[in-house]
């Protein structure tokens, strides 16, 4: 019987062809798994950068505080009145220029003494920090042109939620030459430059510019009352606070239910007076008409 001899000849470049496509499969998908895994660690850090940036502009928006700047013609006595009777407890902080307190520790002049204050508010619910109040005033007599002024430099560490910070416009020369020309009706202006920044909790720093002119010590003119600029990521300094009086120590012996009713029994005898006042005054006149109309 014969035998067949086969001979099988081998394609090498179909297995080398086979190998070749095998690693170039193989390639791709570890280029791509590559090419995924870049792209979702990309989008993961794009989420992540814009989460951090929403939470950081959430914290901002929760913290910011915009203070509240008013005038208020009044003496110490009837500001420390207004406290007991509102039954506050909130910190106020009373701030001077090199004149120092003499207007406030006098009795007399914290009595008898009206003139105009700056209240400096922070009517929110966040603390402000690193609090810095620049002002300059200048009273103008406008017969002379003479000029006379006044500035102050303070700093607070802290202003917590609605507490306040109280400063007179003019020192004391100026309250007196204001009386003076206003005794003499001598035409003047009071210009009031304030300059306050501050920083919230969220590292931010705010410049708050506050100006008035006050012509005659009777008609006041707004000249701006608005935030300067709003700067980010502002590392604290951390200033000391200046010299100050607080409010609430002055009266912190007072017993305030006891002084309240005393008030109130004090206006209820004011009206009962007044009343009695206006009868007796009234009746004579009633007595009068009668007797034009018996005539």
């Amino acid at each position: 019987m014969e035998q067949l001899q086969v001979i099988v000849a081998t394609d090498w470049w179909v297995i080398a062809a086979t190998i070749l496509s095998g690693i170039l499969a193989a390639a791709a998908t570890i280029i791509a798994v590559v090419y995924t895994n870049k792209q979702t660690k990309i989008q993961l850090k794009q989420q992540e950068e814009k989460y951090a940036a929403e939470r950081i502009e959430q914290i901002k928006q929760s913290k910011y505080v915009v203070i509240k700047p008013s005038l208020l013609l009044t003496n110490m006595d009837n500001f420390l009145d207004r406290l007991l009777i509102q039954n506050d407890y909130n910190r106020v902080l009373l701030f001077s220029g090199e004149d120092g307190f003499e207007f406030y520790d006098r009795d007399d002049l914290r009595q008898k003494q009206t003139c105009r204050f700056l209240v400096i508010e922070n009517n929110t619910e966040n603390d402000i920090v690193d609090i810095s109040i620049q002002s300059s005033t200048i009273l103008t007599n406008r017969s002379t042109d003479k000029k006379m002024e006044y500035s102050t430099s303070n700093k607070s560490a802290l202003l917590r939620s609605h507490e306040k910070i109280i400063m007179r416009l003019a020192d004391q020369r100026q309250f007196e030459s204001i009386l003076a020309m206003n005794k003499e009706k001598t035409p003047h202006d009071l210009s009031f430059d304030c300059k306050v920044v501050y920083s919230t909790l969220a590292n931010q720093r705010i410049n708050y510019h506050y100006k008035v002119k006050i012509v005659n010590d009777t008609k006041i003119e707004v000249e701006c009352d608005e935030i300067d600029s709003v700067a980010d990521n502002y590392a604290g300094q951390h200033f000391p606070t200046s010299t100050c009086r607080n409010l609430q120590d002055t009266i912190s012996s007072i017993d305030r239910s006891a002084y309240y009713w005393q008030k109130m029994a004090r206006y209820q005898v004011r009206g009962m007076r007044d009343v009695m006042q206006e009868g007796f005054q009234t009746a004579p006149n009633n007595n009068t008409s009668d007797e034009t109309v018996k005539e």
